[in-house]
């Protein structure tokens, strides 16, 4: 029988939030671990022993109670202070029962964190607020790779001057737009660094991407938009094309057809057949962002 699957694992500092697997924490704050277990088996897991490592130090251990089909669990675990530099979080599941054993011994993940020296407050002190840094609005307009809002996603925002002090926001994105409300900025020489966990099928995609700004009023203004691949193969129908480029998901959704035999792909076709080889190219998802201030 199958094991559970790991469905989502991120982590959280104290004071910022949301973060992802290529997030940071400073060496001061303990870091939160989150894990979203899925039993998409008709068959019960029986009861598992889970695991939580960090930098291949034993953190914590447990007896997970059994999981019905077709049912979700999660964990949270804690660990931290870390020291200065990169660690990998790691969650192992094993079954403890006779009778449940799994497809595979063992079902892992892992995640890693950066920590970096802790510099004191990440917010400029009162005589630095008019001088240097800036309470302003953020509103970033997001669009995925077809060119539609992004939606079903989450974010996590860190804004960066060029001492390495640091303001963070995370959020829900709202039919592509991501509010940062109320956050402190370098009024200049600034750069933000955005991370969405967005839907790509049935999994989740951690788009990442930078941007420079500066700081001119009480609002800041970006557009993020997802990059892409054309992929072209030979096939003698859409959905073969869409396996053989690597394409998860649904059509218009999660890919596109672009080109058929030379021919542009119309927007309205909702399927494509030729019966023959053909030449097909298909757009997919890259898990980059571009952001760009408006002025």
């Amino acid at each position: 029988m199958a094991g559970p699957k790991i469905k989502q694992l991120f982590f959280q500092t104290e004071g910022e939030g949301f973060a992802h697997e290529h997030g940071e924490a400073n060496s001061a704050e303990k870091v939160h671990v989150y894990l979203e277990l899925d039993n998409d088996d008709y068959n019960e897991t029986g009861p598992f022993g889970v695991t939580f490592t960090a930098g291949g130090v034993f953190q914590s251990g447990q007896t997970h109670q059994s999981m019905p089909g077709g049912t979700v669990d999660e964990e949270w675990f804690t660990c931290g202070p870390l020291p200065a530099g990169q660690h990998e979080l790691k969650v192992t599941l094993e079954p403890e029962a006779s009778g449940y054993e799994w497809d595979e011994p063992t079902v892992e993940g892992s995640l890693w964190v950066t920590v970096v020296q802790a510099r004191g407050s990440a917010i400029p002190d009162d005589s630095e607020h008019s001088r240097d840094w800036a309470l302003v609005n953020i509103l970033i307009n997001a669009d995925n790779f077809l060119e539609k809002p992004l939606t079903g996603a989450r974010f996590y925002a860190r804004i960066v001057d060029t001492d390495g002090k640091t303001a963070a926001h995370d959020g829900e994105v709202d039919d592509g737009i991501l509010s940062i409300p109320q956050v402190w900025a370098p009024r200049k020489d600034a750069t933000i660094k955005l991370y969405v966990d967005a839907l790509y099928g049935d999994e989740y995609l951690r788009l990442e991407g930078s941007g420079d700004f500066n700081v001119s009023g009480e609002a800041v203004k970006f557009k993020a938009v997802q990059g892409f691949q054309d992929v072209t193969v030979s096939a003698k129908d859409e959905q073969t094309a869409a396996h053989k480029a690597g394409a998860k998901g649904s059509a218009g959704l999660d890919w596109k057809i672009i080109k058929v035999g030379g021919e542009v792909s119309t927007e309205d076709s909702d399927s494509h057949t030729t019966g023959r080889t053909e030449q097909w190219t298909v757009r997919v998802p890259r898990d980059n962002l571009k952001l760009t201030q408006l002025t």
